[in-house]
């Protein structure tokens, strides 16, 4: 039978390719940015070490393929309400600090035109965004802020608009965005530090910040100077497996689970390193641990 799934897949892994970046895309810039908790380093590595980037997965590709199809949508139901959407995906440029980008278009209110960024999102963060500031609740959520920020400033106006879109269900959530200089400022600076590091060939200090460094695409140049945190192992033990099978079966049987959970725990606690974390595969489970502040080793078991 064929596999529609996989040519699907096979399809969009080959269309994942790299491109030359020689510009600050004004998109990315709030990856690069220190008080929205970027890194100077990746913004550099994009402009000099771009043919070396990690590519993203096909499955991360169909996520944006979405997204496109959603901001599409989004603006039919606009035409259709009788708002115009002008200048779509006009470029911008700002040649003195080599910024770039795109905007997703721009409204026309009481003749004033206002830059429009059009956003789909999963149901927890469609809930959790509803003014400006909460965007600064994740790190990619806090990219769009440098985003439109640049926006604003280069098209000189103090007002942007955010247009959300609930990916589930369809609702939309309309967030006004003012000038915010100071940000403005920093994202500038950010576009400062890296045209010098570029021209000068040098390269900004890493910052060491697990969470971030982690989902860098560039992060197996840093690698040998960053702690990404307890590295995986992959354990060959089908028994230490039925035992962990056991264990689920028998859960509501409180003594014989309990039993098999210590030795699971100290089998766990044995494959720990010497500060006592965990982080390893057996079978279908992943096992992590650490310690809590009693010294005690906690650990949590995952069904991947």
């Amino acid at each position: 039978m064929i596999d529609m799934v996989r040519a699907i897949i096979e399809v969009k892994a080959k269309n994942i390719v790299r491109y030359p970046c020689k510009s600050n895309r004004a998109s990315s810039i709030g990856y690069f940015v220190p008080t929205l908790g970027g890194c100077l380093r990746r913004g550099v590595y994009e402009r000099t070490k771009w043919q070396e980037k990690e590519l993203h997965t096909p499955e991360t590709q169909l996520i944006f393929d979405e997204g496109n199809r959603q901001e599409e949508q989004v603006l039919r139901d606009l035409s259709e309400a009788g708002i115009q959407v002008i200048e779509q995906q006009t470029m911008y440029e700002w040649k003195e600090y080599n910024i770039t980008g795109h905007v997703d278009g721009k409204v026309i209110y009481n003749g004033v035109v206002y830059p429009l960024e059009i956003k789909s999102m999963n149901p927890n963060i469609f809930a959790q965004v509803n003014t400006f500031e909460d965007f600064k609740k994740k790190p990619w959520t806090r990219v769009y802020m440098a985003q439109i920020m640049l926006y604003m400033l280069m098209d000189n106006v103090d007002k942007a608009i955010f247009l959300l879109k609930d990916k589930s269900n369809g609702l939309l959530k309309q967030i006004i965005v003012d000038l915010d200089y100071e940000l403005g400022e920093e994202c500038i600076k950010a576009a400062e530090i890296i045209n010098k590091h570029v021209d000068d060939a040098t390269l900004p200090d890493r910052i060491n910040d697990r969470e971030v460094c982690k989902k860098c695409p560039y992060k197996l140049l840093c690698l040998p100077d960053i702690d990404l945190g307890v590295p995986l192992k992959i354990v060959d033990d089908p028994m230490y497996e039925e035992r962990i099978d056991k264990h689920f079966e028998t859960k509501d049987t409180a003594t014989e689970a309990d039993k098999l959970w210590e030795i699971i725990r100290n089998e766990a606690k044995s494959q720990a390193d010497e500060k006592g974390n965990l982080n390893i595969v057996v079978g279908k489970y992943r096992i992590t641990g650490k310690k809590d502040t009693r010294g005690a080793f906690r650990p949590k078991i995952e069904l991947l």
